[in-house]
């Protein structure tokens, strides 16, 4: 597998694309793609250049002259937001779901939050006496 073939599998799944998705911005096919990532053929200069705009790199760097970019896609995404961020952490949170689908429960039946409050501090009184 050559370095141009390493990159191009690394930034597309560091980008959380497919093979599909890459051809498509490319105008290339997914089993063109797929034989780039396998080193099965080479691309061409043009391809080469599509590949560094599309994943904002140089083609240097694709290349493996180059084994710096400023540019190198990676996992974690910049957040629009920083509350869409804060939300999404939760979101990616097995334990917040619960809480989550409470809130949807609530929504959709009206409850206002002063009925909610009573009684969860109806169950929390509870609880605490039964513990004791």
């Amino acid at each position: 597998m050559s370095v141009l073939s390493e990159r191009v599998k690394k930034l597309r799944s560091a980008k959380r694309q497919s093979q599909n998705e890459v051809g498509k911005a490319l105008g290339k096919s997914r089993e063109t793609v797929s034989k780039y990532e396998l080193g099965e053929r080479e691309p061409d200069p043009e391809a080469i250049v599509l590949f560094a705009k599309h994943f904002n790199v140089s083609a240097d760097y694709l290349l493996g002259i180059n084994e710096q970019t400023e540019n190198l896609a990676t996992d974690e995404r910049k957040p629009y937001s920083p509350e869409l961020y804060s939300f999404e952490k939760y979101l990616k949170n097995e334990k917040f779901i619960p809480y989550l689908q409470l809130a949807v429960s609530m929504m959709d039946s009206n409850i206002e939050i002063k009925q909610f409050e009573k009684l969860i501090n109806k169950i929390i009184n509870k609880t605490k006496i039964n513990l004791i």
